[in-house]
């Protein structure tokens, strides 16, 4: 599927219109110094800081490591990654990357995106790449840019075309995911990153996944989930901002913001669709995502403290 948010977070406002662009720069402004100042991790749980690796060009990459599993376990730090796409990555950025280790870069993103925004990957000691691709023109983006950027949202459920995006990527995708597993699963493909473009719908979802498997609670997977709002507040705020700006301040924000960051809805139903598709997450994991007992096991033998 293409999640509707990811592509609209990068192309969504564009304009001819010098005008616009002197709005646009005003607001730009007006982002920039609403953006500054204090901590953004004041006051959130220490591990919020932790795992969040500070990249000017994806500030949605972070550490899946710490979490606690049901039996008492830990993910280990350093194994799993999730991000947004890496086009972006300045050199400085592409420096702390390398220093991961990464062996594997799990790549939800449809072909076009990759296109328009290749990823910058280390050059000595590369990642493979494992083309994951996610990528399906249902929900007519190219229509959305438009609309969003003349500031008609009329009759559009966001909210509504997000929590079905979820649910594919449970059920029409589960093939993506089980092959996202048939890798990371093999102690040479770890360090492993997933992302997509924003990094909060396919790869939250692969995100959650991981965690599931792995045993960590329900509520801590969601908690992963949401963190996505956390690290993205700023960047979204200016985009939002900027899409006033070009709409000439006709387009609502507040109603585009369900598409720009993740709710409880969004991933409450994916697993609902899991269950009443498969009964529940284990036959899911056995079914859909091709996982034995024995399998699991060992994988978290491998990755767990």
């Amino acid at each position: 599927m293409q999640t509707t948010g990811e592509r609209v977070m990068r192309r969504s406002v564009r304009s001819d219109s010098m005008g616009r662009i002197g709005v646009l720069v005003g607001a730009i402004a007006l982002a920039s110094l609403a953006a500054c100042g204090g901590d953004p991790d004041a006051g959130m749980p220490a591990h919020v800081k932790q795992r969040h690796l500070a990249l000017e060009g994806a500030p949605n990459f972070r550490d899946l490591g710490g979490y606690a599993t049901a039996d008492g376990r830990h993910v280990r730090w350093g194994q799993f990654y999730r991000s947004d796409d890496l086009a972006a990555l300045t050199d400085a950025d592409l420096a702390k990357v390398a220093g991961l280790g990464l062996k594997l870069v799990c790549d939800f993103r449809s072909a076009s995106e990759k296109q328009a925004e290749p990823d910058r990957l280390p050059a000595e000691n590369p990642p493979a790449v494992a083309d994951l691709a996610i990528g399906a023109e249902s929900f007519m983006v190219k229509d959305l840019r438009e609309r969003i950027s003349s500031g008609d949202l009329e009759g559009l459920d966001l909210r509504g075309m997000m929590i079905e995006g979820n649910r594919q990527f449970a059920t029409t995708f589960s093939p993506q995911y089980a092959e996202l597993f048939e890798r990371v699963t093999k102690a040479e493909n770890r360090p492993a990153l997933v992302h997509c473009t924003a990094g909060k719908d396919r790869a939250g979802f692969a995100s959650a996944m991981i965690l599931s498997v792995l045993g960590v609670p329900r509520e801590t997977v969601m908690e992963d989930f949401l963190l996505t709002n956390h690290y993205t507040q700023s960047a979204t705020d200016r985009q939002l901002l900027m899409i006033k700006a070009f709409s000439l301040f006709r387009a609502d924000t507040d109603a585009l913001r369900p598409l720009f960051g993740v709710e409880p809805a969004y991933l409450e139903a994916a697993f609902s669709a899991i269950d009443e598709t498969y009964g529940d997450f284990e036959s899911y994991r056995r079914t859909a995502l091709g996982l034995d007992d024995a399998e699991v096991e060992a994988f978290r033998a491998a990755v767990l403290e």
